[in-house]
Formats: structure tokens, sequence, C-alpha cells
């Protein structure tokens, strides 16, 4: 059995897929799936890191020709010898504690966005502080942000990141809250049209958060195929956010445009 087998049975015994083994290894997934194929070998620091994630040995991993006489010492040694970052793993422990931070962080960052909306509606003489915090009236809050607690649209967006964000898809997660609050902050500017008040048509800002939004759940998928790494280091990274950012000013475009001649805009 090559070494390449010997991985790929490995990362199937713990139940493991090619991009979770990349990412606890810090490599990209084509690596992992090149190495299984064959077409290249993982360097000696990976090699112990594989060991480690896989709760086996490097003697157990190579074959045997190559594995004979291992050094055990020397593999502890190389092992815990691993560059900064690198977090220890094991299949039966999964990154679980890093998809729970990542779950925090997507509550916190819409927390703030929540916070956003009812900063802009401030009124301590017309309210209490709960009645700031958790009050529903459309009069003391803008257009969109209201229309998105109503319609129970805020907690559906929380749902779309904080689930991917806890089985560890942390740029999805963020795609779709950069989604939500880009939606909403230009939907609420661009969205009003107060011709067309008189008509009980005087703001399309659900529009342009909708489709904002859908297009950061596109945007999410395409940022979950680069390599692992640092993203603003990546030049594909840059042209997705730069064609994301383009799809948006055309919903913009394409919502105003659609707004009926007759209520101006």
């Amino acid at each position: 059995m090559t070494l390449g087998q010997r991985i790929r049975e490995q990362r199937l015994r713990c139940g493991l897929s090619q991009e979770q083994v990349a990412e606890a290894v810090g490599v990209s997934r084509q690596a992992v799936a090149k190495w299984e194929n064959g077409q290249s070998a993982p360097a000696t620091g990976n090699l112990f890191r594989l060991a480690a994630l896989f709760g086996t040995t490097v003697d157990l991993l190579l074959p045997v020709q190559e594995g004979k006489g291992m050094d055990s010492t020397r593999q502890v040694n190389i092992l815990y010898r691993k560059p900064a970052g690198f977090q220890r793993q094991t299949c039966g422990r999964p990154s679980f504690w890093r998809n729970w931070r990542l779950a925090l962080g997507v509550l916190a960052a819409y927390l703030v966005v929540y916070l956003a909306g009812r900063l802009s509606s401030i009124d301590w003489q017309a309210q209490s502080f709960t009645g700031w915090l958790w009050g529903m009236s459309p009069q003391q809050l803008p257009y969109l942000y209201g229309w998105l607690l109503h319609q129970k649209l805020f907690r559906v967006s929380l749902g779309v990141s904080l689930v991917p964000a806890l089985l560890g898809r942390g740029r999805f997660a963020f795609a779709s809250w950069a989604g939500f609050a880009l939606g909403w902050g230009l939907g609420e500017v661009c969205g009003a049209d107060p011709a067309g008040a008189p008509y009980g048509h005087g703001h399309y800002g659900w529009a342009i958060w909708g489709g904002i939004f859908l297009l950061s759940i596109f945007w999410g998928i395409l940022l979950e195929r680069l390599p692992r790494g640092r993203l603003w280091r990546m030049r594909g990274f840059w042209l997705r956010c730069g064609l994301y950012l383009a799809a948006c000013l055309g919903v913009i475009l394409a919502v105003r445009a659609g707004i009926p001649p007759s209520y101006g805009g």
C-alpha cells in the first residue's frame, strides 16, 4: 500500500473530508488530493501533522521500507516543534472549539448590526432604554430595519450565517453576514422613493436587501472554494469581491429602474 493510499484510508477511517484535513494541516484541498493520488508527497512536517490528526504514527503511514527503523523520539520532537498557529487535533476531536468561536463571532457581528439600527432611531425623551432596545413600533424604527425585524428575516439571516459557522464554514458565514449588513445599509439609503409615498410605495429597500443578500450566498460559496490561507493575499479573493460589489450595484440599478414612472424614480 502506497503512502497516498494510507493517507486516504486513515482519512476515511476518521470520517474526515479532504477539506477538513487540508484545514487542519494548513494546506489546500488540492494538495491533499495529490497526496492521495500519488502525484506528490507531504513534506516531513506535514507528515507528522497527518499522523497527529489521524491519531496514529508516521510508521503506520509510511510504506514498510520507508518507515522501517523510524526513531519514535525523533517523531515526538518534530511533532511538537510545530509552527505558530498550528493547532493539534485528532480524528476523535474535530475543531469543535474553533467552530464555536466562529459562531460567537457571527452572533457578535449580527449584534453590531442590530444595535446600529437601534442607534439610528434613538430618542430618550420618547422611550425608555428597554423600549429603545426591544421596541417594534414602525414609527420608531428605520423603514427597512423595522421590516426585517417584523418579517423575522433578521433571525432567518442569523441562522443562515450561524449554522455554517458551527460547521466550520467561516468564509460562508462572513459572506452572508456581510451581505445582510451591506444590503440593509444600501437598501435603507438607496431604496427610498418619496414620490411614491402617497400611493403606499415609498420604499423599495426590501428588494435591494433581498437581491444583495441572495448574492452573498453565492459569494460565500465561491469563497469556500478558494484554497486555505489568508484570503486577502489571494488574487482570486479580490476578484470575487469585485464581482460581488459589481453585482450589488447591478441590483440597485435594476430596482431603481423598476420603480413605476408614476411614482417617480
